[in-house]
Protein backbone atom coordinates (compact mmCIF):
# COMPACT_ATOMS: atom_id res chain seq x y z
CA UNK A 1 0.00 0.00 0.00
CA UNK A 2 1.57 3.25 -1.15
CA UNK A 3 0.48 6.87 -1.06
CA UNK A 4 2.19 10.05 -2.20
CA UNK A 5 1.97 12.26 0.91
CA UNK A 6 3.91 15.30 -0.23
CA UNK A 7 5.77 16.62 -3.23
CA UNK A 8 9.12 15.40 -2.04
CA UNK A 9 8.50 11.88 -0.65
CA UNK A 10 6.54 8.66 -0.83
CA UNK A 11 5.44 6.68 2.23
CA UNK A 12 5.01 2.91 2.22
CA UNK A 13 3.61 0.83 5.08
CA UNK A 14 5.70 -2.29 5.69
CA UNK A 15 4.83 -5.45 7.61
CA UNK A 16 7.88 -6.80 9.44
CA UNK A 17 8.38 -10.11 11.25
CA UNK A 18 10.51 -10.02 14.40
CA UNK A 19 11.44 -12.62 17.03
CA UNK A 20 10.22 -15.33 14.60
CA UNK A 21 6.50 -14.73 15.14
CA UNK A 22 5.86 -11.13 16.27
CA UNK A 23 4.46 -8.88 13.55
CA UNK A 24 5.20 -5.19 13.64
CA UNK A 25 4.85 -2.36 11.16
CA UNK A 26 7.09 0.33 9.78
CA UNK A 27 6.75 3.33 7.53
CA UNK A 28 9.32 3.70 4.76
CA UNK A 29 9.88 7.26 3.53
CA UNK A 30 11.59 7.53 0.14
CA UNK A 31 12.45 10.67 -1.84
CA UNK A 32 10.52 11.25 -5.04
CA UNK A 33 13.73 12.28 -6.77
CA UNK A 34 14.71 9.55 -9.21
CA UNK A 35 17.61 7.38 -8.12
CA UNK A 36 18.62 3.74 -8.50
CA UNK A 37 19.29 3.60 -4.76
CA UNK A 38 18.97 5.81 -1.69
CA UNK A 39 20.90 6.16 1.56
CA UNK A 40 18.76 4.92 4.46
CA UNK A 41 18.32 5.89 8.11
CA UNK A 42 16.54 3.48 10.47
CA UNK A 43 14.71 5.27 13.30
CA UNK A 44 14.30 3.46 16.64
CA UNK A 45 12.03 4.93 19.31
CA UNK A 46 12.27 4.82 23.10
CA UNK A 47 10.49 2.83 25.78
CA UNK A 48 6.70 3.27 25.86
CA UNK A 49 6.87 5.36 22.67
CA UNK A 50 6.28 4.41 19.03
CA UNK A 51 7.41 5.00 15.46
CA UNK A 52 5.65 8.39 15.35
CA UNK A 53 7.67 9.79 18.27
CA UNK A 54 6.74 12.49 20.77
CA UNK A 55 4.87 15.30 19.02
CA UNK A 56 5.47 13.41 15.73
CA UNK A 57 9.21 14.00 16.11
CA UNK A 58 10.21 10.87 14.19
CA UNK A 59 7.86 11.76 11.34
CA UNK A 60 9.50 15.17 11.21
CA UNK A 61 12.99 13.65 11.11
CA UNK A 62 11.91 11.39 8.23
CA UNK A 63 10.47 14.32 6.29
CA UNK A 64 13.68 16.30 6.76
CA UNK A 65 15.78 13.34 5.62
CA UNK A 66 13.83 12.79 2.40
CA UNK A 67 14.32 16.47 1.53
CA UNK A 68 18.04 15.66 1.61
CA UNK A 69 17.60 12.63 -0.65
CA UNK A 70 17.78 10.11 2.21
CA UNK A 71 15.20 7.38 2.79
CA UNK A 72 14.13 6.45 6.31
CA UNK A 73 12.37 3.57 8.02
CA UNK A 74 10.66 4.15 11.36
CA UNK A 75 9.40 0.99 13.05
CA UNK A 76 7.38 0.06 16.14
CA UNK A 77 9.32 -2.13 18.55
CA UNK A 78 7.48 -5.24 19.83
CA UNK A 79 4.64 -4.34 22.19
CA UNK A 80 4.63 -0.72 21.04
CA UNK A 81 2.49 1.23 18.59
CA UNK A 82 0.91 -1.05 15.97
CA UNK A 83 3.05 -4.08 16.86
CA UNK A 84 1.63 -7.30 18.21
CA UNK A 85 1.98 -7.92 21.94
CA UNK A 86 2.27 -5.63 24.93
CA UNK A 87 5.38 -4.00 26.37
CA UNK A 88 5.06 -6.31 29.40
CA UNK A 89 5.38 -9.41 27.17
CA UNK A 90 9.03 -8.93 26.27
CA UNK A 91 12.37 -9.20 28.07
CA UNK A 92 15.22 -6.79 27.39
CA UNK A 93 17.21 -9.32 25.35
CA UNK A 94 14.16 -9.82 23.12
CA UNK A 95 14.09 -6.10 22.39
CA UNK A 96 17.78 -6.28 21.51
CA UNK A 97 17.12 -9.19 19.14
CA UNK A 98 14.11 -7.48 17.58
CA UNK A 99 16.21 -4.45 16.68
CA UNK A 100 18.72 -6.70 14.94
CA UNK A 101 15.80 -8.24 12.99
CA UNK A 102 14.55 -4.78 12.00
CA UNK A 103 17.96 -3.53 10.87
CA UNK A 104 18.71 -6.65 8.83
CA UNK A 105 15.25 -6.37 7.25
CA UNK A 106 16.00 -2.77 6.28
CA UNK A 107 19.36 -3.77 4.80
CA UNK A 108 17.58 -6.08 2.34
CA UNK A 109 15.01 -3.55 1.13
CA UNK A 110 15.11 -2.81 -2.61
CA UNK A 111 16.63 0.42 -3.92
CA UNK A 112 18.72 1.01 -0.79
CA UNK A 113 22.40 1.95 -0.98
CA UNK A 114 23.75 -0.61 1.48
CA UNK A 115 27.01 1.32 1.73
CA UNK A 116 25.16 4.30 3.19
CA UNK A 117 23.00 3.06 6.05
CA UNK A 118 22.64 4.97 9.30
CA UNK A 119 20.56 4.69 12.47
CA UNK A 120 18.96 7.18 14.81
CA UNK A 121 18.00 5.77 18.20
CA UNK A 122 16.22 7.75 20.89
CA UNK A 123 16.65 6.70 24.54
CA UNK A 124 16.03 2.92 24.65
CA UNK A 125 16.26 2.85 20.85
CA UNK A 126 19.78 4.26 21.10
CA UNK A 127 20.75 1.72 23.76
CA UNK A 128 19.46 -1.18 21.66
CA UNK A 129 21.23 0.10 18.55
CA UNK A 130 24.55 0.40 20.41
CA UNK A 131 24.24 -3.14 21.77
CA UNK A 132 23.80 -4.45 18.22
CA UNK A 133 26.74 -2.59 16.65
CA UNK A 134 29.21 -5.51 16.96
CA UNK A 135 26.90 -7.57 14.70
CA UNK A 136 26.36 -4.76 12.17
CA UNK A 137 29.68 -3.78 10.57
CA UNK A 138 27.86 -2.35 7.53
CA UNK A 139 26.31 0.51 9.55
CA UNK A 140 28.12 3.69 8.56
CA UNK A 141 26.70 6.17 11.08
CA UNK A 142 24.80 5.95 14.36
CA UNK A 143 23.19 8.93 16.11
CA UNK A 144 21.79 8.42 19.60
CA UNK A 145 19.76 10.61 21.91
CA UNK A 146 20.21 10.05 25.68
CA UNK A 147 20.83 6.29 25.70
CA UNK A 148 21.40 4.37 28.91
CA UNK A 149 24.98 3.10 28.72
CA UNK A 150 25.23 1.12 31.95
CA UNK A 151 22.14 -0.26 33.66
CA UNK A 152 23.71 -0.37 37.12
CA UNK A 153 24.58 3.33 36.87
CA UNK A 154 21.02 4.15 35.87
CA UNK A 155 19.72 2.19 38.89
CA UNK A 156 22.18 3.88 41.24
CA UNK A 157 21.14 7.34 40.06
CA UNK A 158 17.40 6.68 40.06
CA UNK A 159 16.98 4.49 43.16
CA UNK A 160 16.42 7.40 45.52
CA UNK A 161 15.37 10.07 43.04
CA UNK A 162 11.82 11.23 42.37
CA UNK A 163 11.13 10.49 38.70
CA UNK A 164 7.68 11.13 37.30
CA UNK A 165 8.10 8.44 34.61
CA UNK A 166 9.10 5.63 36.95
CA UNK A 167 6.97 4.19 39.76
CA UNK A 168 6.68 0.98 41.75
CA UNK A 169 3.94 -0.94 43.51
CA UNK A 170 5.66 -1.78 46.78
CA UNK A 171 3.23 -4.61 47.55
CA UNK A 172 3.90 -6.49 44.30
CA UNK A 173 7.31 -4.98 43.47
CA UNK A 174 5.91 -4.25 40.02
CA UNK A 175 7.79 -1.45 38.23
CA UNK A 176 5.98 0.92 35.88
CA UNK A 177 7.34 3.26 33.22
CA UNK A 178 4.98 6.06 32.19
CA UNK A 179 2.22 4.06 33.87
CA UNK A 180 2.95 0.90 31.85
CA UNK A 181 4.06 -2.27 33.71
CA UNK A 182 7.48 -3.63 32.78
CA UNK A 183 8.44 -7.28 32.47
CA UNK A 184 10.52 -8.24 35.53
CA UNK A 185 13.06 -10.04 33.36
CA UNK A 186 13.30 -6.88 31.26
CA UNK A 187 14.16 -4.92 34.41
CA UNK A 188 16.80 -7.35 35.68
CA UNK A 189 18.46 -7.65 32.25
CA UNK A 190 18.38 -3.89 31.77
CA UNK A 191 20.19 -3.34 35.08
CA UNK A 192 22.88 -5.86 34.08
CA UNK A 193 23.39 -4.25 30.66
CA UNK A 194 26.75 -2.55 30.00
CA UNK A 195 27.48 -1.13 26.56
CA UNK A 196 31.09 -0.36 27.52
CA UNK A 197 31.81 -4.09 27.24
CA UNK A 198 30.67 -4.05 23.59
CA UNK A 199 32.76 -1.10 22.39
CA UNK A 200 35.83 -3.23 21.74
CA UNK A 201 33.80 -4.98 19.02
CA UNK A 202 32.64 -1.81 17.23
CA UNK A 203 33.80 -1.32 13.65
CA UNK A 204 36.68 1.14 13.31
CA UNK A 205 34.79 2.83 10.47
CA UNK A 206 31.62 3.50 12.51
CA UNK A 207 30.88 7.16 13.30
CA UNK A 208 28.70 7.94 16.34
CA UNK A 209 26.89 11.12 17.33
CA UNK A 210 25.89 11.23 21.01
CA UNK A 211 23.22 13.86 21.76
CA UNK A 212 22.07 14.70 25.28
CA UNK A 213 19.95 17.19 27.15
CA UNK A 214 21.82 18.37 30.23
CA UNK A 215 18.58 18.70 32.22
CA UNK A 216 17.61 15.08 31.61
CA UNK A 217 15.92 13.59 34.73
CA UNK A 218 15.87 10.05 33.28
CA UNK A 219 19.39 9.46 31.89
CA UNK A 220 22.25 11.54 33.30
CA UNK A 221 25.20 12.96 31.39
CA UNK A 222 27.41 10.56 33.39
CA UNK A 223 26.45 7.86 30.87
CA UNK A 224 27.86 10.05 28.12
CA UNK A 225 31.11 10.53 30.05
CA UNK A 226 31.85 6.84 30.56
CA UNK A 227 30.93 6.15 26.93
CA UNK A 228 33.16 8.97 25.67
CA UNK A 229 36.10 7.77 27.76
CA UNK A 230 35.74 4.22 26.42
CA UNK A 231 35.45 5.42 22.82
CA UNK A 232 38.58 7.57 23.19
CA UNK A 233 40.49 4.62 24.64
CA UNK A 234 39.63 2.64 21.50
CA UNK A 235 40.28 5.65 19.22
CA UNK A 236 36.82 5.37 17.73
CA UNK A 237 34.92 8.20 16.01
CA UNK A 238 32.58 10.10 18.34
CA UNK A 239 30.88 13.50 18.12
CA UNK A 240 29.08 14.95 21.14
CA UNK A 241 26.29 17.54 21.10
CA UNK A 242 24.90 18.68 24.46
CA UNK A 243 21.92 20.98 25.01
CA UNK A 244 21.83 22.97 28.23
CA UNK A 245 18.08 23.59 28.59
CA UNK A 246 16.69 20.28 27.31
CA UNK A 247 15.47 17.29 29.33
CA UNK A 248 14.83 13.76 28.09
CA UNK A 249 12.62 14.79 25.15
CA UNK A 250 13.95 16.81 22.21
CA UNK A 251 10.66 17.09 20.32
CA UNK A 252 10.18 20.84 20.85
CA UNK A 253 13.71 21.97 20.02
CA UNK A 254 14.44 22.73 16.33
CA UNK A 255 18.21 22.93 16.90
CA UNK A 256 18.33 19.24 17.75
CA UNK A 257 16.61 18.34 14.49
CA UNK A 258 18.87 20.54 12.36
CA UNK A 259 22.03 19.27 14.09
CA UNK A 260 20.93 15.66 13.61
CA UNK A 261 20.06 16.03 9.92
CA UNK A 262 23.26 17.96 9.20
CA UNK A 263 25.41 15.28 10.85
CA UNK A 264 23.66 12.37 9.14
CA UNK A 265 23.81 14.05 5.74
CA UNK A 266 27.54 14.63 6.15
CA UNK A 267 28.26 11.09 7.38
CA UNK A 268 26.33 9.45 4.56
CA UNK A 269 28.07 11.70 2.01
CA UNK A 270 24.83 13.08 0.61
Amino acid sequence: MEAVCSKHERRTILKINTLNNITTFGVLHTPLTRSSSYPLVIILHGLASDKVGSLRSHVRISEMLTKQGIASLRVDLPGHGDSEGQLFDFAFDQYTSSVLDIINYAYNLPNIDTGKIGIFGSSLGGTLALLNMPALPYIKALAVWAPTIRGSLWLQENANTANSRISQNTATEQIFYSGIPLNKTFCSQFIEMDIIKEIKLFSQSLSILYMQGLNDPVVSVQHQKIFSDAMKARRLLLDIHNYSEIGHSFAQFPTVFSDLISWITHQLNV
